[in-house]
């Protein structure tokens, strides 16, 4: 019985095995008999993703692409600024914000910084990022053959650097110094992995300055004679940058950067040099770019010599000379418009700057009534100022710089209304300063002043600095300006800083050691649909890259 039943089941089985067996074969018949226009058609092919591209031209060409060796050469400037990366970075106004490092505690002694890396910093080959690579780059600053910026070894000359740990770095100066900070804590650093046993000689010529790694930005994908191409870095620290690439283009001349962006070959131009009415005009009839005039911290004075002219050591008299300026007009017809009129030896638009005291309007007449008070009365022949049998003239020394040349010629036009007769004499930058400024011997001198990255102006107007080498070659001196200077630059508060920086900008507008006539603007020229934070003050012209990770392609 039970076999006859296991004989039934497998019949049962054996029908429904080939019963599904039929059914796969006419389903089969189906798909394989299927008219040809209805076979499957292929996967489209995946579109590739658009990077956004953004490309700069740039007047000249890279040599070394290494913060440590940027300071002659301005590519090499761009270059590392979008590649490396220092401890510290410099805001739109001058405030220090955090880079590598968040901001440092500061020891009780007001020397003694120490900061704390980031965790998880990576360099572009993926290598970690560590205090040795702090460590390594001064050392190599203070290097006896060091071939970078004299400056910056000067500056770095007596610091002590420790690293107790891989993450943290203490810095030591031997006496406290305000602007340490914004001016060389800021510097590029180097990977130690790689660059480990060579010398300052070796570094200088290393292979590793046409192909750097940093920690910055940009990752440098290529630089050859004619563009460097940099990548976006995906684990920059402040955030993946937006713009997937940056090529900068190398360019000989205005000419050919015009030309470039009139072809649509670059999407931006940064010139650093001032321009001339013609070059400033062509920009315009630009379809699809924007201009913009961007605040430099490099100031336009006019010098007088406040201890070898006799008339210069009366504070009425200097104060007259400003007085009879009009600042507006001296930007608008010598500087083409491309400069910010002020009177202030704080650069506008920085943390210690006071606009309520910059630039008193022009009043000749209240010159005059000034230099009266000083004894200085108009001949009735000549016109010009007359003292004790003396004429008030003077010769305004300045280079060959076209910009500074037509600014002195300007300012003598403006103050022969006031009778002070001015001539110009130029000549070439060097032979300006070492014949004139560094042994002050000259009577006014027309010449640029760089704040750099902190307003602190201890060099250029502190007692200490009157002899060459110092700064004041305008031999000024004053003891309550020099205390004021001396608590600026040594505390660390930066409210006691704002404050004697604030009293300094007083007791300037009441003494005007000197005149202050403007801040020349860069132009800056990009297309339109490139978009980004606003500007703020440029310290040095690599600073528009600030942000650069912000940047965006419309």
């Amino acid at each position: 019985m039970l076999r006859a039943v296991a004989n039934s089941r497998r019949a049962l089985l054996s029908a429904a095995v080939v019963a599904i067996g039929a059914l796969a074969v006419a389903i089969i018949g189906v798909f394989l008999t299927r008219p040809e226009e209805e076979a499957p058609r292929p996967l489209p092919t995946p579109t590739p993703v658009q990077k956004s591209v953004y490309v700069e031209g740039v007047v000249g060409a890279w040599q070394r692409i290494n913060p440590l060796f940027a300071a002659e050469n301005a590519v090499d400037q761009d270059l590392s600024r979008l590649i490396f990366a220092g401890l510290l970075r410099v805001g739109e106004d001058g405030r220090l914000l955090p880079d590598l490092a968040p901001l440092p505690e500061v020891g009780e002694d007001g020397r003694t910084y120490t900061f704390r890396l980031h965790p998880g910093l990576q360099w572009h080959d993926g290598a970690p990022v560590r205090s040795l690579d702090v460590a390594f780059t001064t050392e190599h600053i203070l290097a006896p053959d060091f071939q970078g910026d004299p400056r910056l070894q000067a500056a770095w000359t007596g610091v002590e650097v420790r690293t107790p740990d891989l993450r943290t770095i203490i810095i030591r100066l031997p006496e406290p110094s305000a602007s340490f900070l914004a001016r060389f804590a800021t510097v590029g650093i180097l990977p130690e992995h790689l660059l480990q046993g060579l010398d300052g000689a070796d570094l200088f010529d290393a292979p590793f300055n046409a192909s750097p790694v940093g920690a910055g930005p940009y990752r440098l994908e290529s630089a050859t004679s004619v563009e460097a191409t940099l990548s976006a870095y995906p684990r920059y620290h402040l955030g993946r940058p937006h713009i997937d690439v940056i090529t900068v283009r190398f360019l000989p001349d205005f000419a050919a950067v015009k030309h470039a962006l009139e072809q649509g070959d670059i999407d931006g131009i940064f010139l650093r040099q001032p321009l001339s009415a013609e070059q400033l005009a062509s920009l315009d009839g630009i379809d699809g770019f924007v201009q913009e005039d961007l605040q430099r911290a490099v100031s336009l004075v006019l010098y007088l010599n406040n201890s070898q002219v006799a008339y210069f050591r009366d504070p009425n008299v200097r104060i007259a000379v400003s007085l009879a300026l009009d600042r507006q007009t001296l930007v608008e017809n010598a500087l083409l418009g491309v400069a910010t009129p002020s009177s202030s030896a704080i650069a506008p638009g920085t943390w210690a700057y006071d606009p309520s005291l910059d630039s008193p309007p022009s009043d000749p007449e209240a010159a005059i009534a000034l230099l009266a008070e000083a004894g200085w009365h108009r001949s009735p022949t000549t016109g010009v100022l007359v003292r004790q049998g003396s004429e008030f003239r003077l010769t305004i020394r300045t280079d060959n710089d076209p910009r500074h040349l037509a600014l002195a010629r300007e300012v003598a036009r403006q103050l022969e209304p006031v009778g002070i007769r001015a001539t110009v004499a130029s000549t070439s930058f060097t032979v300006l300063s070492r014949d004139f400024l560094a042994p002050r011997t000259y009577d006014a001198a027309l010449a640029g002043w760089d704040q750099g990255p902190d307003p602190d102006p201890y060099l250029a107007w502190h007692s200490s600095q009157v002899d060459h080498p110092g700064g004041n070659v305008a031999n000024y001196g004053d003891i309550i300006v020099d205390a004021l200077l001396e608590r600026g630059r040594t505390t660390s508060s930066a409210l006691v800083r704002l404050d004697a920086y604030r009293q300094f900008q007083e007791l300037w507008q009441r003494e005007a050691p000197s005149v202050i006539l403007a801040y020349p603007r860069i132009r800056y020229v990009r297309a339109a649909n490139v978009t980004s934070p606003p500007f703020g003050v440029l310290f040095t012209p690599t600073d528009r890259f600030l942000n650069v990770h912000l940047w965006r392609i419309e």
